[in-house]
């Protein structure tokens, strides 16, 4: 197209040039010398267009030519606005497992209280119209369709709440696994995020051994700060003189309890005592210790006073007379498995003077344990 366009101009100048010529200018007399004349017009010509037709200046030499370069429009960029998702109504987190955890070893038909903690991140308070509902799979002694409310009073969005439900563990060993969810007041049944999943209780039902430990002779008995050991186990005031008060430390061989077991429950069996005078109206609280005295017991082991960090206390006669379970020392003698010792101290703070022998003596005092191995 481009060499089409370069022939119709030279005609067209060709033309021109053929127009132009003076009338007074005398004709070549040799054709050649005409052509070679109409050339040289024509390419003075066509330097003289290409001139006028190109953008590029008159430059020194060597100088380079700038480039041109068309500038992009700029094109207006819409801007978003950001739009607000609003907080579902029912919506919960899981926090943590309060009580037992997933896994968690559990002897047979043994009854425990599983604990949720979860988080209320909906937008509606949650109140005693809210239920705990048991959804699927293994029940653990409740039955479909089972529901407790979720609050007797109200949690708000942001605010967390414990959930308790009282479980039984299987007869049978094996893994099992029970699914709950929450329902609101309109029956709708929610779960926690995402996507409204249910929370479990999850135990392993493992084969259990229960054995009694009594105290050990030589290592268990009664002391007084300045004479024992005496082979009962007293605690209160003492006999031969009223003003000073004995303790009693019990030392049981835990050594026969695997290194891996897990403690599943503690029974302590106090049911055999003497009664002398009225300790618990007159000395008051009867505290247990855990404690460790070595392999020997003396007088140097006589601890005066009340001290804090007691592990278990009884304030009357009345929970001395069953075998009553211990969360506090199963927790204490889980920490000492794969020791050889679990020993303890019972004391009252000390004597009233009231002149008057207030005391309490264990006859056949033992702990009953029960344990599980993987």
């Amino acid at each position: 197209m481009r060499n089409m366009s370069s022939i119709l101009i030279l005609i067209m100048i060709i033309g021109m040039v053929g127009c132009n010529l003076p009338s007074s200018q005398v004709i070549p007399s040799s054709p050649d010398v005409a052509f070679t004349q109409a050339a040289k017009t024509v390419s003075a010509e066509l330097t003289r267009v290409a001139l006028l037709a190109s953008p590029t200046p008159n430059l020194p030499a060597n100088t380079p030519i700038p480039s041109t370069t068309s500038t992009a429009t700029p094109t207006n960029t819409p801007v978003l606005t950001p739009t607000n998702t609003p907080i579902p109504c029912n919506l919960a987190s899981f926090i943590t497992d309060v009580t037992y955890p997933d896994n968690t070893h559990v002897p047979p038909k043994q009854v425990f209280a599983k604990t949720w903690r979860i988080r209320n991140i909906g937008s509606c308070s949650w109140t005693s119209g809210y239920l705990l509902v048991f959804d699927h799979q293994d029940g653990m002694g409740v039955t479909a369709g089972y529901t407790q409310p979720l609050t007797s009073g109200v949690v708000n969005p942001g605010q967390m709440v414990d959930l308790t439900v009282n479980l039984t563990a299987p007869a049978a060993t094996g893994t099992y696994t029970g699914y709950w969810r929450l329902r609101d007041p309109g029956g709708v049944l929610f779960g926690i995020t995402p996507a409204g999943g249910t929370f479990l209780v999850k135990i392993i039902v493992v084969a259990s051994t229960s054995i009694t430990l009594v105290p050990i002779a030589g290592l268990s008995g009664t002391v007084r700060s300045d004479a024992g050991p005496f082979t009962d186990f007293t605690a209160g005031e003492s006999n031969p003189d009223i003003t000073r008060t004995c303790e009693a430390f019990l030392s049981f061989d835990i050594s026969s309890i695997p290194s891996n077991a897990t403690i599943t429950e503690v029974k302590i069996n106090f049911k055999d005592y003497t009664i002398t005078g009225d300790p618990y109206g007159s000395l008051g609280v009867l505290n247990g210790y855990v404690t460790n005295y070595g392999s020997t017991l003396e007088p140097a082991d006589f601890v005066a006073g009340f001290p804090a960090g007691n592990t278990i206390d009884w304030g009357s006669v009345t929970p001395l007379n069953k075998l009553e379970v211990s969360p506090e020392l199963k927790a204490a003698l889980q920490s000492k498995v794969g020791s050889s010792r679990l020993q303890m101290r019972l004391q009252f703070a000390g004597s009233n003077g009231d002149a008057v022998k207030d005391r309490i003596t264990f006859n056949n005092p033992s702990l009953i344990v029960t344990y599980t191995t993987p």
